[in-house]
């Protein structure tokens, strides 16, 4: 129980039924709109909870009144009527925001972990993309970047699970409007808005590990975790060229409207590596694998086989090699891949075997990924 309820609690004994439920609620209505008046007089939000009690006067002499009069207090009336005019006009930003209105946590993880895998307050997000003249906002349901000669590139609709927007946490450490009990600070993965400004169709060039937009490159923190997500969309969009039965199944138990790629990026020690020299002469190389997710869906309990892919992004050395991954992890086994160099060898394969190819990987998201398979030698 707070403060404010105790203190309404206490100041309503006496009364009974429908007037003491309404008398609480005037209370509560009152001590809220004068605490936001005196937070934006400069209070700190104790000092202001505080002090609006004590406007309002001692508990027991406020029920006492209450009591004799049954009804609310004549003061008390005019001090409501001042805070329905307070709240609806004064720039109260709790009241006034609409994503204050959000009550619930996107992630378990806390702020401490989120920080410490490089995501920004939307505020600090903002404040870096400003020399680029981009401004992440909320706009209708959703997030938005934005920037003048570029189409707009939306966070979360109609968008794959490499682009996030911003997100609360569900953690004690998560900032909180003291009013509400809403968060009041959202969290951002820079590297999702590269992707996000990457499925927008927005002109960002790779240079070795940095990102720039017109020659301008993002910090090397927005970066650390491109490697292994930005090429998704880009690679979607290639194999969504295939015929639709290399990547789609009617018993799969989820839509698929496109070829679901996945980012590897367990580096775990259970992977194996072998050194290739590629003929190419792009900066990264992506490995492509083809495999197929089988189960069982609950509760129907029907048996469902859907082909998926997954990929690793690989950077090429002024030589030419690439360390290619050749045994990995998948599921609770550990899985050869069957590396391919001919695009019929790759398709005909069992996909059992997961078969793989390698594909030269182009340096602006703007541009189409093409698959043919690159030639490899020991």
């Amino acid at each position: 129980m707070s403060p404010e309820q105790d203190y309404v609690r206490r100041a309503t004994r006496g009364l009974r039924g429908r007037a003491r439920q309404e008398t609480q609620a005037e209370l509560l209505d009152h001590l809220t709109a004068r605490a936001c008046q005196l937070v934006l007089g400069g209070l700190s939000h104790e000092q202001a909870r505080a002090q609006a009690m004590q406007e309002l006067g001692p508990a027991p002499t406020v029920a006492r009144s209450l009591r004799r009069t049954q009804h609310v207090h004549p003061a008390l009336s005019a001090a409501a009527l001042l805070a329905l005019t307070t709240l609806l006009l004064w720039p109260v930003p709790e009241l006034l925001n609409p994503q204050a209105t959000y009550s619930g946590g996107d992630t378990n993880e806390s702020v401490t972990e989120l920080r410490a895998r490089g995501y920004l307050s939307v505020k600090e997000a903002n404040a870096q993309l400003k020399p680029y003249s981009i401004q992440l906002k909320y706009h209708g349901e959703s997030w938005e970047l934005r920037r003048a000669d570029l189409p707009v590139a939306n966070t979360e609709l109609n968008q794959s699970w490499v682009c996030q927007g911003p997100t609360t946490s569900s953690a004690t450490d998560q900032p909180r409007y003291w009013l509400t009990g809403n968060p009041s600070v959202r969290y951002v993965n820079p590297a999702s808005l590269l992707a996000c400004m990457s499925e927008a169709g927005w002109p960002l060039e790779l240079d070795g590990q940095q990102v720039k937009l017109h020659g301008k490159a993002f910090p090397d923190t927005w970066t650390r975790e491109i490697a292994t997500m930005f090429y998704v969309p880009q690679l979607t969009r290639s194999l969504g060229h295939l015929p639709r039965h290399l990547w789609s199944s009617p018993t799969a138990p989820f839509p698929q409207n496109e070829p679901s790629v996945l980012a590897y990026s367990d580096y775990s020690s259970e992977i194996i590596w072998i050194t290739r020299h590629v003929e190419t002469a792009a900066q990264h190389v992506g490995l492509l694998v083809r495999f197929q997710l089988n189960g069982t869906s609950w509760p129907e309990k029907r048996k469902y086989s859907a082909p998926m892919f997954f990929s690793f992004t690989l950077p090429v050395s002024d030589q030419g090699q690439v360390n290619l991954p050749i045994r990995v992890p998948h599921g609770m086994k550990v899985a050869n891949l069957a590396l391919k160099s001919n695009m019929n060898d790759w398709l005909r394969a069992d996909s059992s075997t997961f078969p793989a190819i390698l594909v030269a990987l182009p340096d602006r998201t703007d541009a189409p990924i093409d698959l043919t398979p690159l030639k490899f030698t020991p």
